[in-house]
């Protein structure tokens, strides 16, 4: 109406309102507890990293970038710039490809968000609790979009889904840096308007790069909060402006739900945690062959077919296509469907040692992996997006048949790995870093994280002594 200057928020707006509304007090036990366990198992898998091409590389760029000393990197205790230690972290974090999944029209890697979560709370001298909600918010956002975002998905529109994280990890850091709702929405305006990310980077042959993923874009984020403090704007109609994000990258956003208050329902609480340093969708099979060889393994020359059944969206993912069954690097055997299958069959154990360049080369191993057969299953179906389920069958020379099913993966919510499971998996990647009293000093300070009063007292642990 003329005259009139009130308008309606806009979809970044009504985002950044939602996640300066989630306070600790308000969070229901549970989800406390299982951002402690996801932080633990984040933190794990970025020292199991430490000695890997990509953190040389990332450690070597922030050192040779400089920046002020503000964030913790994780591992060495050297400190670098918030945004700096947001890539290096990010990158280390996201390398071994174990941590936290969630899948909805898109996959998400949520944990992504405790780099710039970390980096800018020890900036800034946040409490755990502070620390915690604003993770939970992150959590929500990024997979809230992995929902609602994307037509029919961003994938299929040929975009990585780690570009959902561009929104959430600028909410986080502006929250978190001490920006009020209006700078939070130009934050993610900033973030939003740069970081759309191509979804060649894990097609065909994996690079280095594609465990930057989600680090490069909440790198961003960061920045993005930083220069909404210093004052900068970015376009408020980024999502439904008509030549916004909604439209142009998205194909279609569903805004209501997108920005719907929480109503009791914490998507964190909805993440998986992976045994296995896999692809998501490789989880399943990956447990059902391990199962399988610990029943007692046949002759390999008794084996006439490995078929590994999955639901069908996972055969139309890069890790089903046929490049990938004699894979060259660690990056693409693990996201090999063939491979994850056929060397957790031979060795009953999918770890770090089955990716090393002498597995990936061996012969016997290569001779299994031309018996691999991917083969859609209907009743898999009726489970996805909620679990990625899948399941081996061997099929023997004599015409017997063995077959073991996992319609729900190991990490899952409903097959959740046990507090000693996790622990032991947190163990196994930190205390090589850490030692074995440093690794436990800090496996009890996250799980006391919320009685955290300033997060420069928490990250000298994340480096030996």
């Amino acid at each position: 109406m003329a005259g009139s200057s009130s308008t309606a928020p806009t979809v970044l707006q009504q985002l950044a309102a939602f996640v300066h509304d989630v306070h600790y007090e308000q969070l229901p036990p549970e989800v406390v507890g299982y951002a402690k366990r996801l932080i633990l198992d984040t933190l794990g898998c970025a020292f199991g990293a430490m000695d890997s091409d990509v953190a040389t590389a990332l450690r070597r760029f922030a050192d040779d970038s400089g920046g002020a000393p503000q964030a913790t990197l994780i591992g060495s205790g050297l400190k670098t710039s918030v945004a700096l230690a947001t890539l290096v972290n990010g990158g280390l974090l996201r390398y071994l490809d174990c941590n936290d999944y969630y899948f909805g029209r898109d996959p998400a890697h949520p944990s992504g968000n405790l780099a710039p979560a970390l980096a800018m709370a020890e900036r800034e001298g946040r409490d755990g609790k502070t620390l915690i909600a604003a993770l939970v918010a992150a959590y929500e956002v990024h997979l809230r979009l992995a929902d609602y975002a994307g037509e029919p998905s961003l994938w299929k529109r040929g975009w990585h889904h780690g570009t959902n994280a561009q929104f959430s990890s600028a909410a986080l850091a502006a929250r978190l840096a001490g920006l009020d709702v209006s700078r939070t929405a130009h934050a993610m305006a900033i973030a939003g308007s740069h970081q759309n990310t191509l979804a060649q980077l894990q097609s065909g042959a994996i690079s280095m790069i594609k465990a930057s993923a989600e680090a490069w874009v909440a790198k961003a984020g960061v920045e993005a909060a930083l220069l909404a403090g210093h004052g900068m704007t970015g376009p408020l109609t980024l999502v439904e402006g008509p030549n916004g994000w909604a439209e142009t990258v998205a194909g279609q956003v569903d805004t209501g739900a997108l920005t719907a208050p929480l109503n009791g329902r914490y998507r964190l609480l909805e993440t998986s945690i992976k045994p296995y340093p896999v692809v998501a969708t490789a989880s399943a099979p990956v447990r059902a062959a391990i199962d399988l060889h610990q029943q007692g393994l046949p002759a390999a020359n008794t084996i006439d077919r490995i078929v590994v059944r999955l639901p069908s969206f996972a055969l139309r993912t890069p890790s089903a296509h046929p490049d990938r069954r004699y894979p060259a690097g660690i990056e693409s055997a693990q996201h090999s469907f063939y491979f994850c299958a056929a060397v957790a069959l031979r060795d009953g154990a999918c770890g770090d040692a089955q990716f090393q360049t002498a597995v990936l080369n061996d012969p016997g191993l290569r001779e299994l992996l031309g018996k691999v057969v991917l083969q859609e299953d209907a009743e898999l179906d009726t489970l996805w997006p909620q679990a990625a389920g899948g399941g081996i069958e061997l099929h023997l020379s004599d015409g017997t048949v063995l077959r073991r099913m996992c319609p729900y993966p190991p990490g899952h919510p409903r097959l959740a790995l046990s507090d000693e499971e996790l622990a032991g998996k947190f163990l196994a990647y930190a205390e090589p870093v850490l030692g074995h009293k440093r690794a436990h000093a800090l496996r009890d300070a996250v799980l006391r994280l919320d009685e955290c009063k300033d997060l420069r007292e928490f990250t000298p642990l994340l480096a030996p002594d």
